[in-house]
């Protein structure tokens, strides 16, 4: 429930965070804006941009497309979301999504929910990146599911509250 809430507020930052961005027009051209849908009956927001992260879990390397990198200055962190979040979906509606939060050190990065084929592969977990970068690394879990993997922002990376 905790890792829910948690997740519930990192949407609403990022939708903010996306927000002011696209109405003050600093986003450069690669830069899109999430779309708010429905995906059976529950709200979703498909995320959009050239980010990508992979996770290796339980012998299987999933790779998650489509996503947004977001600086947040009031956090000093990197805030990626990729692919579809559907609130309040069983196994988040059969959409993929994958959600990370990359601090600055010593502050802990975390991954919020990894979801694939109607299946949370995990929770809200602790991970360790091996990079001071926040464009692109590795990392993996040290509290939670055991799992590892890495992001790549591919450019821009939008300026968030």
């Amino acid at each position: 429930m905790l890792g829910r809430v948690r997740l519930a507020s990192f949407v609403v930052f990022c939708a903010a965070a996306l927000t002011a961005v696209s109405a003050a027009d600093a986003a450069p051209s690669a830069a899109c804006t999430p779309r708010h849908t429905s995906t059976g009956g529950h709200a979703a927001i498909a995320y959009c941009g050239p980010a990508t992260a992979t996770i290796a879990i339980g012998g299987h390397t999933y790779l998650f497309r489509h996503g947004t990198c977001i600086r947040s200055a009031t956090v000093d962190a990197l805030q990626i979301s990729l692919g579809t979040l559907v609130r309040g979906a069983r196994g988040n509606g059969g959409r993929s999504f994958v959600s990370l939060l990359i601090a600055q050190s010593p502050s802990e990065s975390e991954a919020f929910e990894g979801d694939w084929g109607g299946h949370q592969l995990f929770g809200d977990s602790v991970i360790a990146q091996n990079s001071s970068l926040l464009s692109h690394g590795s990392f993996v879990s040290v509290l939670g599911s055991s799992f590892s993997g890495s992001w790549n922002c591919h450019g821009p990376i939008l300026s968030g509250p």
